[in-house]
């Protein structure tokens, strides 16, 4: 167990939200100071970036200074503060960008930089607030916020398990017009940490040294390789299901909508955020289930391939609306650290096209899925391949062919004889099973190009078949 002062210098900052189910006098103090707040924003960002387009120059401390003084004592001195210095680092953000394209440093996509925006939704402010960490309190199932100007004090309760611990940042609140519901963001410098309902302290040490290469895909969502031989495939289709599913839900009501001369309506930016929910959650599950193998596998550092601009040269609906390879990475790298592992991110390039025994110029696709060894007539996970070549960028090793076909382990090798294109149902590598799977039956999405061959199903429709 790691000291208090070994503690104390790791900073992991997490965010907790919670929902506020404030009382009917409750909601509208929240209201009110939400809307002065929002309007704090706009005016000085108003005046900011009147300043940057006449003169390309923006004096953030006379700004600063100037609306300081006007609001201080409506809302209170510290969310002044607060909110003026939320507005500063956007501002610094966006400058940070314009010197990154003078020097080349953007990628080629991001042809265009706006300055922050105003807190507005057409022609209504976003209700939002925030607060310093001295401002507010939690106490049992209650938050007591202070120090709000001519709004006084608020107290009011909210819903939720609040799973971190540690000291408390600053905390927002927002209001979610669709949802007709408040939200409490609350960071924390975390130390302990609730999964499942079991504390723990982060980040936790790995239990080994050992390294792992990890490709991400759609169809596998994780292909993982230990350097030990183990290796793991996360199952994907079920996020695809999630995604072609709201996809066509949501197109035929957008027709609906276009029918009546109408482009958008509450109703179907609440399927919107369904969808995303659905598939974050899915993403979430499965990527901490993986950390938590690697953890008990004793990996230490994992090198990932990094698909960079996949989504800009090679978009389509799987790889942008399905994948979400940028959330996905995002969480990776943060459910590794709280158990103590690196990520490394590799270029991914002709992982999957090289055989994992004598790399490039050796072997062939053979059918989805599937890589073919020419020199030995093995046939290998593609995806497992593209992770163990991954391993082997990230260690810079050279694979030996002694080591008894290393590259995916006894459990991945369909043992296809000489001659043969391969095995009518090669063996499979272990495989997490998919949450919409009960026991042997399986769900199969009927596409445009079944319901022609056989137009019994119902077109877009799902069916339960023994598998």
């Amino acid at each position: 167990m790691r000291s208090s002062g070994e503690r104390r210098c790791i900073r992991m900052k997490r965010t907790s939200i919670v929902m506020l189910v404030p009382d009917k006098g409750t909601e509208e103090k929240l209201k009110a100071m939400c809307s002065l707040a929002s309007k704090l924003w706009n005016e000085v960002n108003y005046a900011r970036r009147r300043q940057f387009f006449e003169t390309k120059h923006v004096d953030l401390k006379g700004t600063y200074k100037y609306f300081y003084n006007k609001y201080k004592m409506l809302i209170g001195s510290a969310t002044t503060q607060q909110i003026l210095n939320k507005n500063n680092e956007a501002w610094r953000s966006f400058f940070a960008l314009l010197k990154a394209r003078k020097e080349k440093r953007l990628p080629s996509f991001m042809a265009k930089i706006h300055p922050p925006g105003y807190m507005k939704r057409g022609r209504s402010r976003v209700l939002w607030l925030v607060l310093r960490n001295d401002h507010y309190r939690i106490e049992g199932d209650t938050i007591t916020i202070k120090g709000l100007g001519v709004i006084g004090r608020i107290k009011v309760r909210y819903k939720g398990l609040i799973h971190l611990k540690g000291k408390q940042g600053r905390m927002e609140i927002r209001y979610d017009s669709d949802r007709r519901k408040w939200y409490a963001h609350i960071t924390f410098e975390v130390e302990e940490k609730a999964v499942r309902g079991e504390w723990s302290i982060v980040p936790k040490q790995p239990k080994g040294t050992l390294r792992a290469g990890i490709d991400i895909g759609v169809n596998n969502l994780f292909a993982v390789y230990v350097e030990n031989g183990g290796a793991k495939l996360v199952n994907g289709r079920p996020l695809k299901a999630i995604s072609h599913y709201w996809s066509m839900k949501i197109a035929s009501y957008q027709s609906t909508l276009n029918k009546y001369g109408l482009w958008g309506s509450r109703r179907l930016r609440l399927m919107h955020a369904r969808w995303r929910r659905q598939a974050r959650w899915f993403i979430n599950s499965n990527v901490r289930q993986l950390v938590e193998w690697l953890h008990d596998n004793h990996v230490s550092t994992v090198y990932v391939g990094y698909p960079k601009t996949i989504a800009q040269s090679n978009g389509n609906f799987n790889t942008v609306q399905v994948w979400s390879y940028g959330y996905l990475l995002r969480r990776l790298v943060e459910v590794a650290e709280e158990y103590g592992i690196r990520v490394v991110f590799i270029e991914e390039s002709y992982t999957s096209a090289s055989c994992p025994i004598h790399g490039r110029g050796c072997g062939r696709r053979i059918r989805r899925g599937l890589f073919k060894c020419t020199k030995l007539n093995k046939v290998f996970n593609a995806d497992l391949a593209a992770a163990y070549n991954i391993l082997v960028r990230g260690l810079t090793i050279t694979p030996s062919p002694q080591a008894g076909g290393r590259g995916n382990g006894p459990e991945t090798r369909p043992g296809a004889e000489p001659g043969e294109e391969c095995s009518p149902e090669p063996p499979r590598s272990r495989r997490e099973p998919s949450p919409f799977r009960a026991g042997r039956r399986s769900e199969v999405y009927i596409s445009r190009a079944t319901y022609k061959r056989d137009p019994q199903y119902r077109l877009g429709g799902y069916y339960s078949i023994k598998t």
